[in-house]
């Protein structure tokens, strides 16, 4: 299944037959709609027809409208979604009682477990060359692994008792995390931490680029089509367009989808520092091409989580899921961690 992105001004998105038809200038290429499985339109001046957007709800291709290298601003999904009212009745009244607290730490031990797990196969693939370095990640590693083992034991009545703490220990994770990553990067990146909004640095422009576009999409879909709201979350606060659920579950994926796949490129020196420089619009286009391939490729690479395996983007759903069982019918709710 593919994922098409769309990124050239003047471009047009039609529709011939059974197929997506991608026209720009004189050249067209057509793609089989049974093959697409979500198309991102990442620039301003793109054409759409409406019977491409009726072929994408017909074959539940998501479409999503995205600012050039920024968050998606709009998502088309079919307005016959799977899962049940009762899953979002159950979702509301959890915020209200230790679902919801236990779902907020679930989602932040998650992401610790990912944050150390990483940091200890960076130090693995350096113990022969640098192992100084090496020794370094895996000690930040271990600390991470504290700060998750002392949240293990944390309860409380409402999540509003403990998203306090949560964020506080979550953000002492994330201090020590970048901090064992800026080690790793090339000087020539000028990585000097993790910055969200307005960022112009290569490594976070790569960063914010992947979690919007890549990671965001997909947790969207599968928080939607598990019957869930996507705005009503438990760890990010509500606050109005805040889609506080799907960051709440991307929170379990960021190392293990972005954060692996940009470590990896820079490793093998796919993407160099003077190649990633931004420029006015952000990041150079032919950066974003790669990096949107090699984020497709990673969400389809298969994984072993608990006794399964599957794709890594399968698990996106899943955990969805998993949080409407737990939600409905009170079964455990696991975070999703992958080893090192």
């Amino acid at each position: 299944m593919a994922k098409l992105m769309i990124d050239e001004f003047g471009a047009f998105l039609g529709r011939r037959r059974g197929r997506f038809l991608i026209r720009k200038g004189d050249q067209e290429k057509e793609i089989p709609a049974d093959d697409v499985e979500s198309i991102i339109l990442a620039s301003s001046g793109i054409g759409i027809s409406a019977s491409a957007l009726r072929l994408a709800i017909e074959k539940n291709v998501q479409v999503v409208f995205a600012r050039y290298g920024g968050w998606p601003y709009a998502i088309l999904m079919p307005t016959s979604l799977s899962g049940s009212v009762r899953a979002r009745r159950e979702q509301f009244a959890a915020y209200w009682d230790r679902r919801g607290a236990e779902l907020a730490k679930a989602f932040v031990l998650g992401k610790l477990a990912n944050q150390a797990s990483l940091l200890k196969l960076l130090a693995k693939n350096r113990r022969q060359g640098q192992p100084e370095l090496a020794e370094r990640l895996h000690v930040a590693g271990r600390r991470i692994d504290g700060i998750r083992e002392g949240l293990k034991a944390l309860e409380a009545d409402r999540v509003d008792d403990c998203r306090l703490r949560l964020m506080s220990e979550e953000a002492e994770g994330a201090r020590i995390y970048w901090e064992a990553i800026g080690a790793i990067l090339p000087e020539g990146f000028g990585f000097r931490g993790r910055e969200t909004r307005g960022a112009r640095d290569p490594i976070n422009s790569m960063l914010n680029f992947g979690y919007q576009t890549a990671l965001f999409p997909e947790a969207w879909k599968a928080i939607a089509y598990a019957g869930l709201d996507p705005y009503a979350g438990f760890l990010h606060a509500d606050r109005p367009g805040k889609p506080s659920m799907v960051l709440d579950l991307m929170e379990e994926f960021r190392q293990q989808v972005v954060d692996r796949t940009i470590w990896a490129l820079i490793a093998r020196s796919a993407i160099r520092p003077e190649e990633a420089r931004a420029g006015p619009e952000g990041l150079p286009r032919g950066v974003l091409r790669l990096l949107a391939s090699e984020f497709e490729a990673r969400l389809a690479s298969r994984v072993a989580f608990g006794d399964r395996q599957g794709e890594l983007r399968g698990f996106i759903h899943s955990q969805a899921r998993a949080i409407a069982g737990f939600l409905l019918e009170g079964r455990d709710y696991k975070p999703f961690a992958l080893g090192w």
